[in-house]
């Protein structure tokens, strides 16, 4: 597995991770810090679909990085999970002249930056963990349960049995 593959698929596993401990957590959209959560979890869902379009090359209907209407923790759980395997297939399939060919992407501001689809990837990937640990955060703040999702506990989760 490629470094750029290796990052979308432990960032698909974390979130997997970040997702279990919050249905682990009784009436959590009654919990302090749920609101927040919440929203944090649909501007990373936003950005990760903004970018899916401009990785397909379509417009993504966008005007802001976060929803009109927030969702509730399931229906974001569904979404990351799609979002998450789409972003995994498509990286592995995406041949070397493909990740690195550049492309105009207009952000929601109006800014409009060239970027590879590599660029735009790992974007997604960094983005995504940098709000997960303010996720992680709250969830700490507010004695939720939280799982350990680093790099290491990805490894030991695909290494091989012995």
């Amino acid at each position: 597995m490629q470094p750029l593959q290796t990052l979308v698929a432990h960032a698909a596993w974390a979130n997997r991770q970040l997702f279990a401990a919050l249905r682990d957590v009784d009436s959590f959209e009654s919990q302090a810090g749920a609101g927040l959560i919440l929203r944090v979890l649909d501007h990373i869902h936003v950005v990760n679909r903004i970018f899916q379009a401009h990785l397909q090359g379509v417009s993504h209907g966008y005007e802001s990085t976060q929803s009109a209407v927030l969702p509730a923790l399931d229906e974001l759980d569904r979404g990351f999970e799609t979002i998450d395997r789409w972003y995994v297939d498509t990286t592995a399939s995406l041949p070397p002249e493909e990740l690195a060919r550049p492309r105009d992407v207009r952000f929601t501001d109006g800014n409009v930056v060239p970027m590879t689809a590599a660029t735009m990837i790992l974007h997604v990937v960094t983005h995504t963990i940098h709000h997960r640990g303010n996720v992680d955060a709250i969830m700490y703040q507010c004695g939720m349960p939280r799982r350990r999702d680093g790099f290491p506990e990805f490894l030991v989760s695909r290494a091989p049995a012995m």
